[in-house]
């Protein structure tokens, strides 16, 4: 698969490397020195980019902060632009769980135990852990080594901090950051920031 990466980091190169698919460019807001890929431009010359590239690969969004990869995936998805997703064959995905795989990124490591459904845009970093029947909101934000266990509901948007536990039922709500090193014990509202162990709000919406 060929595709564009919106954003050059350097672990979603590696990972399209693990994919075999082949990186035809990459938009960012400049070109930096050394550039190991071709630099293709900013998002504002997306048209001019999808004139030229849009029948020929996809778009894979980089950035790690759910709402920038929301507000991405709506303005390229709105120029015309497939948008296409990255599971690393070395991830561990339930023949039972339920994927949109629009959007969708997988690192190396990832657990997705059965029963769980997985929303488009999500991203899912190196070794997280989602066990059985959970449900992960659209455009959730996964850090490294977080462990969700049974039964818990992300909503939209959520950012997961590196090393979180979420203990099982717990149910987030749309737009919540949590901190890393987290243990939730308790549901979580809508925007507010949690951290700590156990978790505790430290910024209401």
């Amino acid at each position: 698969m060929d595709i564009i990466l919106v954003g050059a980091f350097s672990e979603m190169i590696e990972l399209a490397d693990l994919c075999g698919s082949d990186i035809t460019g990459i938009i960012d807001v400049r070109e930096a020195p050394g550039y190991p890929l071709t630099y293709l431009g900013k998002d504002d010359d997306a048209r001019a980019i999808f004139g030229e590239y849009g029948d020929k690969a996809d778009i894979i969004l980089s950035p790690d902060i759910p709402i920038v990869r929301e507000k991405l995936f709506a303005f390229y998805k709105n120029i015309g632009f497939r948008i296409g997703s990255l599971l690393s064959p070395h991830a561990r995905i339930s023949k039972s769980a339920n994927l949109d795989v629009e959007g969708l990124m997988v690192q190396s490591g990832v657990n997705l135990s059965a029963n769980t459904v997985i929303g488009r845009g999500v991203r899912l970093n190196v070794n997280a852990n989602v066990m059985h029947d959970c449900v992960v909101g659209a455009f959730t934000t996964i850090a490294p080594n977080a462990v969700l266990l049974g039964k818990v509901t992300l909503g939209s948007r959520v950012y997961v901090g590196a090393n979180t536990t979420i203990l099982p039922g717990i149910t987030v709500g749309d737009d919540v950051i949590i901190g890393a090193g987290a243990v939730v014990t308790k549901n979580i509202e809508k925007g507010d920031v949690v951290a700590g162990v156990p978790a505790r709000v430290i910024r209401k919406q």
